[in-house]
């Protein structure tokens, strides 16, 4: 592979937070993404962000209870657009972004940490099949 031949990697924008960052999902076809992460005080949070030409405008932030490990939206319709979320915590959670006042649907799926979680079956990802998600964590 020539160096002409080799990917770029660019830097768009940089924004300074101030709480630990664990994951950054794009919010499908759109100009927005969210950031799930963990104040210093040990509560969680996620903030969806939207790319305005050079800047970045928060146009969300939810605090929950426990530290938000990961997130995705493939489960969720393109109507829709709800994130699950896993916790530190063990906890399962589907997020509707425009109303973040409470989760959709939230259960304790594991007994620890949820280090990662991905779906499939919603209209983003695929046409087939129901909704579905699947969580990993180190259950004992």
């Amino acid at each position: 592979m020539t160096l002409q031949e080799k990917p770029e990697i660019f830097t768009h924008i940089k924004k300074k937070l101030s709480f630990g960052t664990y994951a950054v999902k794009w919010i499908p076809f759109s100009a927005k993404f969210v950031v799930l992460g963990q104040h210093p005080r040990g509560t969680g949070l996620f903030q969806v962000y939207e790319l305005n030409e050079q800047e970045l405008m928060l146009i969300k932030e939810r605090e929950t209870g426990g530290a938000l490990k990961c997130g995705t939206f493939g489960a969720s319709s393109l109507n829709a657009r709800h994130l699950a979320t896993g916790d530190f915590d063990g906890r399962l959670a589907l997020w509707d972004l425009e109303y973040t006042e409470a989760p959709v649907f939230s259960i304790k799926a594991h007994s620890s940490i949820i280090n990662d979680i991905d779906g499939c079956g919603g209209s983003i990802t695929s046409s087939h099949g129901p909704p579905e998600l699947a969580t990993a964590s180190r259950d004992v």
